[in-house]
């Protein structure tokens, strides 16, 4: 059943330890202790296209319309992703705007472990899903070249994440990701160091139409070779 909390919290931002009250809209907590399969993160782009959209232009080129643009001087990629907004469908029948919003997302050591064999492993407890909309991160200030984020997707499976099928994406840091609407995904896992990300998003005034989470408890684990 779907319900609503609020909780005054003492979270670690990046930029220190401040107090913040959230709202937190849960569908449930899941027990995952006789859960032990480890996910393998993906060094490539192919499969996540059943979640949304990689949004690298080499990855793209050849599978979208091009043109040129700019006087000759850019190529353009035509309509890599779309942006979409379902909340007609909404119970409130409230009316959402389409925001550009940035958020700062760093990396919590807490999270993270090394296994035997030397890897990088993170513990994955939250999966959350937008179920009007389609919401795209666009990193910045991160190389070609630089393992930027990980993301954390999940088909879905009678209305919930089917978390034993978890797949994890590597992106580099000149890619956008895009998630369809209602794709399970985890909040940004970002490599390395603090990144900020402009995020394009739809959004009415009614929490529980704009974002709905199950939290995971141990977690599951996603190795990042």
């Amino acid at each position: 059943m779907l319900y609503e909390t609020w909780e005054l919290l003492i979270w670690k931002s990046c930029d220190g330890l401040l107090p913040a009250l959230q709202r937190m809209v849960k569908l449930l907590d899941v027990d995952t202790s006789e859960y032990n399969c480890t996910i393998k993160a993906k060094r490539s782009y192919d499969g996540y296209e059943r979640y949304g959209v990689a949004m690298n232009a080499d990855h793209l080129k050849g599978t979208v319309s091009t043109d040129e643009a700019n006087q000759g001087s850019a190529l353009k990629l035509i309509k890599v992703a779309p942006c979409l907004n379902e909340y007609e469908k909404a119970p409130s029948g409230h009316d959402a705007t389409t925001n550009w919003n940035i958020f700062r997302s760093c990396v919590i050591p807490e999270k993270w472990m090394t296994d035997e064999s030397g890897y990088k492993v993170y513990n994955l407890t939250v999966l959350e899903q937008h179920p009007y909309t389609t919401q795209t991160f666009v990193p910045m200030g991160r190389g070609a070249d630089e393992d930027a984020y990980v993301v954390n997707v999940a088909p879905d499976k009678n209305g919930l994440p089917d978390f034993e099928n978890v797949e994890a994406f590597i992106f580099k840091g000149n890619t956008a990701v895009t998630y369809n609407i209602g794709v399970w995904h985890s909040p940004m896992v970002v490599l390395g160091k603090t990144t900020d990300f402009c995020v394009v998003t739809n959004e009415n005034d009614v929490p529980r139409e704009n974002c709905v989470e199950v939290f995971y408890n141990p977690g599951i684990k996603i190795q990042v070779e």
